[in-house]
């Protein structure tokens, strides 16, 4: 590095406080800009940087298919949270975020977002149903929210394979690339870097990005320090790193509670790097600048076109293909209608989830296995219900054992003197003494039988007591729950009627180019000074790029241009609400269990005390 290139020395000081202040700044060019339908996809670039400026450190999980990507990620969730197919990989970028609420929000390529549910997980990224691939067709990616500590330092994105074939550099969204803060590219032991990988690497290298290479599958038969040394000879100057994991292990280990094992999967060193990464604040700060650079050189090749083109027509085409095109609506329809029939058969299930509860075991398995009916208060009824069943468990074990005690010695009695226990006499016969001390000890079992049987009694009370209770709130959890499917809905309609208000919005202001004239001010006086600042951290030629970007902005002319507002507007749109009328076709199943729907009856009775009887 040259002294003109290097940075300055108040960067360290100062660099934890740079990229809150960048933000503020770019988050008011954002919306000075976001009026202007001509720069939309330039603005959603913009926004996209300043929420990953927000967020937490990014690490992008990069490699060609079946090398275990997904598994890997898995193995830092600690639980198989992401799908993984064996016949299809994962089908769009997925990043996984911390949050209190565990949900999945799926960006749609015309920017709406729709909320789903944690278990539609598979559905987005791996099904194979009709719905599916309809939602995947539209999809621009997901986030997954996530109550898991490590995601509190991190944001993993879990990527599509790459694309790779004839020999040329592998695919990869180069939009997804230049979100990363930093790249972890994964390899199987056993299954070497392709040359179109390599190539991938080493124009990435040229923009100064080393991934750290993950070489998984260590619990594999392929010998695979063998494997790690040649790949260090044929890529390591392409990489800054390597970790050799096992996935599987690191899975294992976590549902075992094998510490041996995750000790084996090499995990811990996984975790070291990317905490090494969340923690590197200035290298965070640099790659969102250079990624405004580069984005402040889109905006000046956005304006530098548009007084070469006629701005009505060429506005008007770009809201009639959005309003009028019958064949883009129809497509967009279809999506929201696979969206509410998903949501239709989630709440069809919701509504009969009691309808084959008939018994206390069947309403514990229906709590247990749903996560919406459960919380303290239904927690202190199955703790109740489970008290019942285990004192009656523990009963049928006592009145089980004296039977088969009391069974074998009348059936010795009986060899021995000719009659049964039930019958007999115990006269003075040495022999006698036996018995009578095997009667003693059955008496005492069954003294022990009638205590329990009164637990048996008094935990069947409590529980009679609370099931009463608890199916009108349990009733209420899933109503609250159903409640819940229909908002989703009704949010789902209101964005469609938003868009079509936001699209006569934007007819009336086609070419009111005075935003972008505003726009052009703000960069020159606020946030131009801003970056030429001697803190900073911005190399001499990056400095030069940016003054000589913003040059050019500001000497596109926009104000000759007035203003051609459109009066009115295609309303072609389609802008019904799909309908969503469940509650006359699935009506809520009410639970209503009775005492003896509840209660066992088959519990045996009591067994008689026997009584010694002595002959003269």
């Amino acid at each position: 590095m040259t002294n003109e290139d290097a940075l300055p020395t108040t960067q360290t000081t100062s660099a934890h406080n740079i990229l809150p202040q960048l933000v503020d700044r770019l988050r008011q060019l954002y919306g000075i800009i976001i009026p202007n339908t001509y720069v939309k996809d330039t603005a959603k670039h913009l926004n996209r940087i300043i929420q990953d400026a927000n967020n937490q450190t990014m690490i992008l999980i990069v490699g060609k298919e079946r090398v275990g990507k997904t598994t890997l990620v898995n193995g830092l969730l600690g639980q198989p949270i992401l799908p993984v197919s064996a016949q299809r990989p994962t089908g769009v970028n997925t990043f996984l975020r911390y949050g209190e609420n565990e949900e999945i929000k799926a960006y749609f390529l015309d920017g709406m977002v729709a909320i789903f549910d944690i278990s539609k997980l598979e559905l987005l990224t791996t099904g194979d149903t009709f719905a599916s691939e309809i939602l995947r067709e539209h999809l621009d990616y997901l986030e997954v929210y996530l109550k898991n500590d490590l995601l509190k330092s991190v944001t993993i994105i879990d990527s599509v394979s790459l694309e790779a074939g004839g020999g040329e550099m592998a695919y990869f969204s180069e939009s997804i690339m230049n979100r990363a803060d930093e790249v972890f590219w994964v390899l199987r032991a056993g299954s070497q870097a392709i040359d179109a990988e390599i190539l991938l690497m080493q124009a990435l290298k040229n923009k100064g990005i080393e991934p750290l290479c993950i070489v998984n599958g260590i619990d594999s038969p392929i010998n695979s320090k063998d494997f790690l040394q040649e790949e260090k000879r044929r890529i390591g100057h392409l990489v800054n790193h390597f970790v050799q994991v096992s996935a599987t292990y690191a899975l294992e280990a976590q549902h075992t509670k094998n510490d041996e094992l995750w000790q084996q999967s090499n995990y811990t060193q996984l975790i070291e790097q990317i905490h090494r990464v969340a923690e590197n604040s200035d290298k965070k700060t640099e790659a969102i600048l250079i990624r405004f650079l580069q984005w402040l050189e889109r905006f000046r090749f956005e304006l530098t076109i548009i007084p070469q083109r006629d701005p009505f027509q060429s506005a008007v085409a770009s809201v009639e293909k959005y309003a009028g095109d019958a064949q883009y609506e129809f497509s967009r329809y279809q999506r929201d209608l696979a969206i509410v029939t998903e949501y239709e058969q989630e709440y069809e299930q919701v509504a009969n989830i009691f309808k084959n509860v008939q018994t206390l075991y069947q309403l514990l398995q229906t709590i247990s296995n749903h996560d919406y009916l459960q919380d303290a208060v239904v927690d202190s009824f199955t703790e109740k219900a489970v008290l019942y069943q285990q004192m009656l468990r523990e009963y049928r074990n006592m009145h089980s054992e004296y039977v088969q005690e009391y069974e074998r010695l009348d059936a010795q009695h009986n060899k021995i003197h000719g009659k049964g226990l039930m019958k007999s006499i115990f006269g003075s016969h040495a022999q006698n003494d036996f018995f009578k001390e095997r009667v003693d000890k059955l008496n005492e079992q069954q003294a022990l039988c009638i205590g329990q049987l009164e637990k048996v009694q008094e935990a069947e009370q409590d529980m009679l007591s609370a099931v009463h209770v608890i199916q009108s709130y349990l009733m209420g959890l899933l109503k609250k729950r159903l409640m819940g499917i229909e908002q989703k809905v009704q949010v789902l309609n209101q964005q469609r009627v938003k868009e079509k208000q936001q699209l006569r919005l934007y007819a009336d202001k086609l070419n009111e180019f005075s935003c972008l004239i505003e726009a052009q001010g703000y960069l020159k006086t606020t946030i131009l000074p801003f970056l030429l600042a001697e803190h900073m951290p911005l190399k001499a030629k990056d400095r030069a790029m940016l003054q000589e970007t913003i040059e050019h902005i500001l000497a596109v002319d926009l104000s000759s241009n007035g203003l051609l507002a459109r009066s009115q507007m295609n309303n072609r749109m389609e802008s019904m609400e799909i309908a969503f009328d469940v509650g006359t076709r699935y009506p809520a199943y009410v639970l209503a269990l009775k005492d003896e729907d509840v209660k066992s009856h088959d519990i045996p009775e009591i067994p008689k005390k026997l009584e010694i009887k002595y002959e003269e």
